[in-house]
């Protein structure tokens, strides 16, 4: 509920301020492309668990990643996708601590996946607003433990796996600088509405409807070489974060998701063929 509240509360704004310009809108024609790229993310994640006074450290992972879009553009409104594809998996260390005191080390993977499909506005060629959803699918694989409590590594895996549906809310812009050179960017807000998280390690435990944000900036700056072809050096950052679940029953125990962050940033060389 409070989601929807926030979503509706959101989209109401937006009426408000927009409505009165789109009469002046400019015409910026069809703005259609397929682009592809590649670039390396760094992905910086954390937990905790207040109740217990149980945190994890920084633990950061580079993947090489794809990039795929496309954008479909008419005179006065656009569709467009975007796809974030890790096809290599980093690995490190994560360790936790308890009041400050060593808990557990172990190994960490994490791959994340995203889709956005939205559809927006040709406002103003530095306003253009888009609404959407964004589907997200991250696995962290955690093994060779290392426990206060049982010393020495203990070589078992437990995959973490989360799935996720979110509003999204973005505005994206360019600048022409020259002929062949310009500047272009889109900022992005995101309110799930549907998550789950299982575990491998915890055989019938999920959490779902968990309570979270997220939001990303991309700059680009594109070189064009010909019409239709161009070039574009593309820098992503922001954060995910989740508030992580209550305490939930699992055999004869009790489990929770802890709350985390995501802290991710990367760069892409992309190649854009516009028509």
């Amino acid at each position: 509920m409070k989601v929807l509240l926030k979503i509706k509360l959101f989209l109401f704004f937006c009426i408000f301020i927009f409505c009165p310009f789109l009469s002046a809108a400019e015409e910026e024609g069809a703005m259609s492309y397929l682009a592809a790229g590649i670039g390396m993310e760094q992905l910086t994640y954390r937990e905790q668990i207040p109740d217990l006074d149980l945190t994890s450290s920084d633990t950061d992972l580079t993947n090489w990643t794809l990039y795929l879009e496309g954008q479909k553009g008419w005179q006065n409104f656009f569709v467009g996708a975007k796809w974030y594809i890790p096809i290599s998996t980093d690995e490190a260390r994560e360790y936790w601590t308890r009041e400050g005191s060593f808990e557990q080390t172990n190994s960490l993977t994490y791959r994340w996946t995203r889709i956005d499909i939205h559809g927006g506005y040709f406002l103003h060629k530095l306003l253009n607003p888009y609404v959407g959803i964004s589907w997200g699918y991250s696995e962290q694989e955690r093994s060779n433990f290392d426990n206060v409590n049982n010393p020495g590594i203990i070589s078992e895996t437990a995959t973490e796996e989360v799935s996720s549906f979110s509003a999204m809310f973005g505005i994206q812009g360019s600048i022409l600088f020259t002929a062949a050179w310009s500047f272009s960017y889109f900022a992005e807000y995101l309110l799930p509405f549907y998550s789950n998280t299982t575990n491998t390690g915890l055989p019938g435990w999920e959490a779902s409807g968990i309570d979270g944000y997220s939001y990303a900036v991309s700059g680009r700056l594109g070189y064009d070489f010909t019409e239709t072809v161009s070039l574009a050096l593309q820098i992503t950052g922001g954060r995910q974060h989740w508030e992580g679940s209550d305490w939930i029953p699992v055999g004869d125990s009790r489990a929770k998701w802890p709350e985390n962050d995501t802290d991710f940033i990367g760069g892409f060389i992309n190649i854009y063929k516009q028509f």
